[in-house]
């Protein structure tokens, strides 16, 4: 195996494709018609001489990435090429399923109404399901007339077909006159929110920041229904680039995760994260996501001549399953695992050597990767595929055995709640380090939820710290029966981190528009940002101690963040 190819990129070249087809994450980034694969690269020099040489269709990002189509024949040739550093397929993400009692507990109504902080000359990128664009927070009424004009400075609709914006090759982008011909000339739209989540969080955003405008990115998803990590990574770099053509502060909000990585900012998404954060005046909110009761993570702590078996649940009519071991690359361990029939397959311990067991009509295919150009940790990968119907259903079971102990601690992740069925999970898992990826990033402002309605922490919302025990969340904000806007008009009440990442979206403008805007400090945003929002977070009544893995430093208060 090439170390230089993702985990789950090597299993997949090596699973025939009708196979392939069952799993829940093998074939994200196959094109069946044309037998090629849509990849993430970090690479260097000429990329496109590199894609020529491959005969391939690319699309560059800032920082030294691309999004590339190459046949699958050349893949691994191509990841032998120098120019090319790392790359890895497509991952899928999920997104983390606010009244304005939410502005009031987040102390906006002083910056807001004393300061008259409510975003404007910032650029507020919302890259999620689409919008609503006829909603009427969306819009304003011009002066001395009934034509209205929209928030919405343009909007990348990245499954309709037609005209891309400049630079893309996918999507269609409809500018703020588009938008704004369609609202007042009421006309059909094509682009629609299906689900609705993109509207209520652009909405919260609005709320609390009226006078931002707003960049939307509708992006696409696949077959089954799900974002993968290529279309968001584009998403990013389409906005940042907004932002640098513009010259326009920008917050950047994103309310998806997964659980693809080591969950301490190495991942692929992450490392190219914190590169383009570094390229404008960019400011990147991430919700921390809803995994902490989900039961799909167990920390270990290994010691010598122990064994230590941890067990999970899969439920009958489940399609697929991948499942995740990370650990020091000093540390010797021996992986096994137990089937509910009682198949025990392993030791996993040859690095880069891809095992293949066909049993009880499943395919389990197992990757043992050491350290990769970006990545200093070790993983065990495991995918588990039906070959005709369903997966084993019943209990199965992880076994590690030590062999040699520096470091100790083991990680073991479950796919993210709401990509595979609820009744997937461990049946002693662990409640840290449940925030899931890329909201683990160090460059990003990580989002957890609390009730505001009675001031207590929020169950469900994604717990800290990092693997290496960086302080995560950052802050928390209100996302318990937030008032939002639905499709269609009206409002409904919506709960999840992702309805709380749009308050400090919103509070990063306010301090934004304060510092860069307003010229008071031209240089507030990024870390910054962050430093000032974590410096005016308040602790719950009911904990004493600050940071913690619940709250990270405390719940979001704007007002106290200008003191």
């Amino acid at each position: 195996m090439n170390s230089k190819i993702g985990t789950e990129l090597n299993i997949a070249l090596d699973t025939p494709e009708p196979l392939r087809e069952n799993s829940l994450e093998l074939n994200t980034g196959y094109d069946n018609e044309f037998n090629s694969w849509r990849l993430i690269i970090k690479f260097i020099g000429n990329l496109s001489e590199l894609a020529m040489d491959y005969n391939a269709v690319y699309t560059e990002l800032l920082g030294g990435f691309a999004i590339i189509l190459v046949c699958e024949d050349v893949v691994n040739d191509f990841a032998m090429d120098n120019r090319v550093i790392y790359i890895e397929k497509p991952k899928l993400f999920v997104q983390q399923r606010v009244s304005i009692n939410g502005f009031v507990q987040s102390c906006m109504s002083v910056p807001y109404f004393n300061r008259g902080l409510r975003g404007s000359g910032v650029t507020v990128a919302i890259i999620d399901s689409g919008i609503d664009i006829f909603h009427e927070d969306f819009s304003v009424v011009t002066s001395g007339n009934d034509m209205v004009e929209s928030k919405i400075v343009g909007l990348w609709d990245q499954s309709l077909s037609g005209n891309p914006p400049s630079g893309y090759n996918m999507g269609t982008y409809f500018d703020n006159n588009d938008i704004n011909d369609a609202i007042n000339t009421k006309q059909e739209f094509d682009s629609k929110d299906a689900s609705g989540h993109g509207t209520a969080v652009a909405g919260i955003v609005t709320a609390c920041t009226p006078n931002a405008d707003l960049l939307i990115v509708k992006l696409a998803t696949g077959d089954n229904e799900q974002v993968n990590t290529a279309n968001l990574m584009m998403a990013i770099d389409f906005a940042v680039k907004y932002s640098i053509d513009n010259n326009v502060p920008l917050v950047i909000n994103l309310s998806y995760g997964n659980n693809s990585g080591d969950h301490n900012g190495n991942s692929v998404l992450e490392r190219y994260i914190d590169t383009v954060s570094l390229l404008s005046r960019v400011t990147f909110v991430v919700g921390a996501g809803n995994d902490a009761l989900a039961g799909r993570h167990v920390q270990i702590n290994m010691e010598y001549e122990r064994v230590f078996n941890r067990e999970f649940q899969i439920p009958s009519g489940e399609g697929s399953i991948n499942i995740q071991v990370w650990s020091n690359f000093q540390d010797q361990i021996d992986v096994f695992l137990f089937t509910p029939s009682g198949e025990v397959l392993g030791p996993f311990n040859d690095y880069e050597q891809l095992v293949s067991y066909s049993i009880n009509n499943m395919d389990i295919r197992v990757l043992n990767s050491g350290p990769s150009p970006i990545n200093s940790r070790q993983e065990t990968y495991i995918s588990i595929i039906p070959v005709e119907d369903f997966i084993e259903s019943g209990v199965w079971s992880i076994r590690l055995i030590p062999q040699k102990i520096i470091d100790g601690r083991v990680d073991i992740w479950l796919p993210v709640e709401g990509s595979t069925n609820t009744n997937i999970f461990f049946l002693n898992p662990s409640e840290s380090t449940t925030i899931t990826i890329p909201s683990t990033s160090e460059s990003v402002i990580t989002v957890g939820a609390y009730d505001s309605n009675n001031m207590s922490y929020a169950a469900f919302s994604g717990r800290g710290y990092t693997v290496d025990g960086n302080i995560k969340p950052d802050v928390v904000a209100p996302g318990v029966n937030i008032d939002a806007p639905r499709v269609g008009g009206g409002y409904s009440l919506v709960t999840g981190t992702s309805f709380a990442t749009p308050f400090v979206s919103a509070a990063s403008a306010m301090l934004m528009e304060y510092g860069i805007v307003m010229k008071n400090d031209p240089f507030l945003y990024g870390e910054k940002v962050k430093a000032y929002l974590i410096s005016g977070a308040k602790t719950l009544p009911i904990f004493k101690d600050s940071p913690n893995i619940l709250l990270g430093w405390g719940t979001l208060c704007v007002e106290d963040s200008f003191s």
